[in-house]
């Protein structure tokens, strides 16, 4: 009966996703902003892909893998960097190095714990459509049944929060906010908001947006009944058994401190709640978007889905959908390949989390001092696929 049950969950949850509304129709053909992306066919996707966790790469490679990270971070000066990547059917390569805290020559070990930023979005978008498949909530619903008093809240979606076309004001683009280091909570985040008018109607262009973000992460709180802390373990960590993964109200002593110049920078990694505060190792990262990729989290189905409207985003040759975003390198350097995940970053922390097409090799990266993770993710993809 149970498995009977799970089963009408899925295909409600699916009807519900991919039935789309009069309403949601005509809002997509209310936007204006610059060409959408064309959704990759399904097959990009490593439904059938199997990653080795527990079997190292060859040792050949393992040394050159090494080597190139040792190279990166003499030349370069890079605090620190923890990065895993898995190859299909032949194993797993992870490596933790550098400095929790330069100046007090704290050394990052196994246990050290990494800033993810926005990568934090895919995982708040993949628990938004467990719960679409719990029918707990529509990617049709209205903001307005948990938070009236946003502007445009009674025409402003679900789905609309997940791909950055609801036209709310991103906190952080408040000057004051932004030059702050003082814990901003939650609410006080809103107030932030709602004294200031949204950029646009929804649906009309696209512009990336935190505080949506911080919404999402609100309503899970309120459907669930939990923390958004409590969610990640129950629904991301526990499920695939993942030791660090975590959305922690407060900075673990654990964690890798981002660094300018040498100098340790002070920051809250508490906010935004939902939109930027996971941290873990890079392994976990890889173990969650593999798992994701394959259908193991949410169907293959949905996780293509995520991906029917791209649109572009500030650098060329990227797109974002419902809380993924995919790397047209066609736009990029003329290459026939794509990259499927997300990136995310501060002032002072650089991360990334993609699965390559062609290879469907999956990689993560973070790094806690402004050094562009994409960089190092091509780097080592040369030495992978030479």
């Amino acid at each position: 009966m149970k498995k009977i049950n799970l089963i009408l969950g899925f295909l409600i949850g699916l009807m519900i996703f991919s039935c789309s509304s009069n309403e949601t129709l005509l809002a997509q053909n209310k936007y204006k902003g610059a060409p959408k992306h064309q959704q990759p066919n399904i097959e990009v996707l490593p439904n059938s892909t199997e990653y080795i966790l527990d079997q190292s790469l060859e040792e050949s490679l393992t040394i050159k893998l090494n080597q190139k990270i040792d190279e990166l971070i003499e030349q370069h000066n890079v605090a620190g960097i923890t990065a895993t990547i898995l190859i299909p059917e032949k194993g797993i390569w992870k490596t933790n190095r550098g400095f929790i805290s330069k100046p007090n020559n704290i050394i990052v070990d196994n246990s050290t714990v990494f800033y993810w930023a926005s990568v934090t979005k895919l995982i708040t978008s993949t628990i938004i459509h467990q719960l679409v498949i719990d029918g707990s909530i529509s990617l049709d619903d209205k903001l307005s049944e948990w938070y009236p008093d946003i502007q445009n809240a009674k025409k402003i979606t679900i789905e609309q929060l997940l791909n950055h076309t609801n036209g709310i004001y991103s906190f952080n683009a408040d000057s004051i906010f932004h030059n702050s280091n003082e814990y901003y909570s939650p609410n006080e985040l809103l107030e932030i908001v709602k004294a200031k008018e949204n950029l646009f109607k929804p649906s009309e262009y696209w512009s990336y947006t935190n505080t949506g973000y911080l919404l999402l992460a609100l309503i899970i709180e309120k459907v669930e009944s939990q923390t958004f802390e409590q969610v990640v373990k129950e629904r991301i960590s526990d499920s695939l058994h993942l030791k660090t993964l975590e959305a922690p109200k407060e900075m673990p002593s654990n964690l890798a401190l981002g660094h300018n110049n040498g100098i340790v920078v002070n920051e809250n990694y508490s906010v935004p709640l939902g939109a930027g505060n996971i941290i873990s190792n890079s392994k976990d990262i890889a173990v969650f978007l593999s798992a994701l990729l394959t259908g193991k989290i949410i169907p293959i189905e949905m996780v293509h889905a995520m991906m029917k409207d791209l649109y572009p985003m500030f650098d060329k040759g990227q797109y974002y959908g419902n809380g993924i975003t995919l790397y047209d390198f066609k736009e990029l350097n003329n290459t026939d390949n794509l990259w499927i995940g997300h990136s995310g970053g501060t002032e002072n922390y650089k991360t990334i989390a993609l699965f390559d097409v062609k290879s469907k090799i999956v990689l993560t990266i973070s790094i806690n001092q402004n050094f562009p993770a994409e960089a190092v993710a091509n780097k080592l993809m040369e030495i992978i696929t030479e």
